[in-house]
């Protein structure tokens, strides 16, 4: 796999002019074809080193039943471990009664000047509960940080209540600077 990325790089470079900045992405899947990416349970990585992006997504739920929190937050707290990210968070889609995608990053967030947090996320600071009174759950990571839970289960954007615990969670990260201004323009 790395011997394709740098192959892909070298390619862009000489396609390109040799900047240096370019760097490749890699995508790994549990499919190996075209026809079933749309089916529930494919699991997809992407990891762009260049961007500094890391992404992990997960097609319909209901292949990994009622464990599919546990097997999120071990994800987090593993990739976590290794990357040490300044910032983790999770986003989730969700069909309202009506039909619509919900998506929380875009239809929900509490701030558009800040880094959205979600579900659950990771930051580079040691938190306690105390701290974050609203998450449901905290976990110290080997000294590099804390992986937060916001609320309990799969997440909801479409669950008022639920939307509303992230954003009592998003506040409190946000007055202990820890959920990062992404709009210089705003304050607070």
């Amino acid at each position: 796999m790395l011997y394709s990325m740098e192959r892909d790089i070298e390619k862009t470079r000489r396609r390109f002019g040799g900047f240096e900045g370019f760097g490749a992405s890699l995508l790994l899947a549990n499919v190996d074809n075209d026809r079933d990416w749309r089916k529930p349970g494919v699991v997809v990585l992407t990891l762009s080193p260049g961007l500094g992006h890391i992404s992990l997504r997960i097609k319909g739920l209901e292949p990994f039943g009622n464990e599919i929190s546990s097997i999120v937050l071990d994800a987090m707290i593993e990739s976590a471990k290794v990357i040490q990210p300044d910032l983790a968070c999770t986003d989730v889609n969700a069909r309202s009664p009506e039909g619509e995608l919900i998506c929380y990053q875009l239809d929900r967030r509490l701030y558009g000047h800040r880094q959205f947090f979600g579900w659950m996320g990771f930051v580079p600071a040691q938190v306690d509960h105390s701290q974050l009174p609203d998450a449901h759950a905290v976990y110290a990571v080997d000294g590099l940080g804390t992986v937060i839970v916001s609320v309990p289960g799969v997440f909801d954007p479409c669950d008022d209540t639920q939307v509303e615990r992230v954003h009592r969670v998003e506040r409190d990260l946000a007055s202990h600077d820890l959920l990062p201004v992404t709009d210089p323009h705003f304050k607070g």
